[in-house]
């Protein structure tokens, strides 16, 4: 990366390194995963948006599709079709190579059965289109949602059975602790590789966060925030008080309304894990008293804390089952958003509002997902793509179902399939069931 001393660029170089030492030299090596832990994540997807482009430091032509997985049946067809349109944004790449997918692509939509071998087909061809004959291309699969890993891993045992073309890898993922795909790994130890990277992630974060000037108030209150994360981590309650209060007091040094207001909620926040409410409550009320403050001071950065606020305010009552406190907030989360023109998060805001309630107040219930619904419907279709929108329209389509107003349904559907895909409702649901895994709060939600 550019900053060879930036810390978090140091890890991505660990991670190149190990690929380049253990996988360049090896040509067998064709299906390979990283084992991570979930704090690492994030270093990884800047590995791989650095590999994407001609600053990666890999040998190998590296594309990553984020594909969802369905099934084992309809996964290359997807990654094919996904693969075609990245393929024709990227002019650059066209330009460049004497190939073109779209015939391949148009058979793989035609397809009944797996596109296992078109897929490894078109890779191969993709290949041998490369300037560099002898130039590994690296398929990088990163799913945003997996339906199910033993699917999954099924896929791969298909994919290895297809017998992957000289000159083409597949690269994956795999959670170091739970290691899904260990038996078809262990099984095919001839052109499977296992990677994993002991990666200091905490370290790297409080090298960077304490960078600076020791005497900046923002070096310090940065150091205030990585002492109260360690502490939450150990569970040590007196640590997280102690780091937060000193947080407050550097950043009501500085003078500034939003400062001091940052320093509450992030205090705030770190005790959620605690369930210390009646602080959380206290801490919250203080922080919103002086965003007020700030706004009417002129604190253009107030005006985004204040949305922060009243999602926080929500979360709390939520957790302690106080539904109909925590669906107003977040009403009011909602409409102060509305009010700030922000198109994203007032349609998180409604939806989480009508989930605390739904069981309690259908009626209130049915009104809020129509009136998110016809919001959502006013704003940009791109914005839309990376919303909870699915969710609501799912929400309000299985409403107007239910009610047999199959027109209004069949316009929901309609509008939906220009924003996501003709299957979008199956592809909802199946992340609704992922998140169902999780306790429904906006608290670990996001």
């Amino acid at each position: 990366m550019s900053n060879e001393h930036n810390p978090i660029a140091q890890l991505v170089s660990q991670i190149q390194h190990a690929w380049n030492r253990e996988v360049t030299p090896n040509d067998h090596f064709q299906v390979v995963r990283w084992l991570i832990k979930p704090e690492q994540a994030r270093i990884y997807q800047g590995f791989l948006k650095l590999e994407s482009t001609a600053h990666g430091s890999l040998p190998d032509m590296t594309f990553v599709l984020l594909s969802h997985f369905e099934d084992e049946k309809t996964y290359s067809q997807q990654l094919i079709k996904d693969w075609a349109e990245a393929f024709k944004r990227d002019a650059d790449i066209t330009k460049q190579l004497a190939w073109d997918i779209t015939p391949q692509a148009e058979v793989a939509t035609e397809m009944t059965t797996p596109a296992d071998a078109l897929l490894l087909q078109m890779l191969s061809d993709f290949q041998r289109a490369l300037p560099d004959p002898k130039q590994f291309v690296t398929l990088c699969l990163y799913p945003h949602l997996v339906s199910d890993s033993k699917y999954f891993d099924k896929w791969i045992r298909n994919i290895i059975k297809e017998e992957i073309p000289k000159y083409v890898r597949i690269m994956l993922f795999d959670y170091a602790e739970e290691r899904f795909f260990d038996t078809t790994f262990s099984k095919n130890t001839a052109c499977c590789k296992s990677l994993e990277v002991p990666l200091d992630v905490a370290g790297a974060t409080s090298k960077l966060a304490s960078a600076g000037d020791p005497n900046d108030p923002e070096v310090q209150f940065r150091h205030c925030i990585i002492n109260m994360s360690e502490a939450m981590g150990r569970k040590e309650r007196a640590e997280v008080h102690k780091w937060g209060e000193k947080g407050m007091e550097v950043m009501q040094r500085t003078g500034s309304k939003s400062n001091f207001a940052t320093a509450h909620i992030v205090y705030a926040g770190m005790l959620f894990s605690f369930k210390d409410f009646e602080t959380i409550d206290t801490l919250l009320a203080k922080g919103l008293a002086i965003t007020n403050q700030g706004i009417t001071a002129g604190d253009k950065i107030c005006t985004t804390l204040l949305i922060q606020y009243y999602g926080y305010m929500a979360t709390s009552k939520q957790l302690q089952k106080k539904k109909e406190e925590a669906a107003d907030l977040f009403c009011k989360q909602a409409d102060t958003a509305v009010e700030m023109g922000q198109p994203q998060q007032p349609l998180t805001a409604w939806w989480m509002a009508y989930n605390v309630i739904k069981k309690k107040d259908k009626e209130r219930y049915n009104m809020l997902v129509k009136d998110a619904y016809h919001f959502g419907r006013k704003q940009d279709k791109e914005i839309l793509k990376a919303s909870c929108m699915p969710f609501i329209a799912a929400d309000y389509y299985n409403i107007l179902d239910r009610s047999n107003d199959m027109e209004a349904a069949t316009n929901v559907d309609t509008f939906m399939k220009t924003v996501e895909n003709d299957n979008w409702r199956e592809e909802t649901e199946a992340q609704r069931k992922q998140l169902e895994k999780r306790k429904f709060s906006l608290a670990n939600l996001f």
